[in-house]
């Protein structure tokens, strides 16, 4: 058993100033509680940044097969493909 926190005073982990223990909180760090206590004034609340890598990402950035919507505007002829004696040439 242990006595309750009602009226006793502990002191601020980061700080060092007296304060009522009820109102001390836990600093989380890394989503993990921690045992340090500390006061209203310098509890801070644990950056969405120290989260990185702890959730899977799936973010797919390329299409595997992508077709053009309307095929008939891209489709070559067999003139079209075919380089020109000027294209050959190098002119600078």
């Amino acid at each position: 058993m242990f006595a309750s926190e009602k009226r006793s005073l502990g002191d601020c982990d980061r700080c060092g100033i007296t304060w009522e223990l009820k109102k001390l909180k836990f600093l989380t760090i890394r989503m993990r509680k921690t045992n340090i206590r500390v006061c209203p004034d310098c509890w801070e609340k644990d950056h969405p940044q120290h989260k990185q890598g702890t959730f899977k990402i799936f973010d797919p950035q390329a299409l595997k097969n992508p077709r053009p919507a309307d095929n008939a505007d891209r489709t070559l002829t067999p003139a079209a493909t075919q380089p020109t004696p000027g294209d050959l040439l190098y002119n600078p």
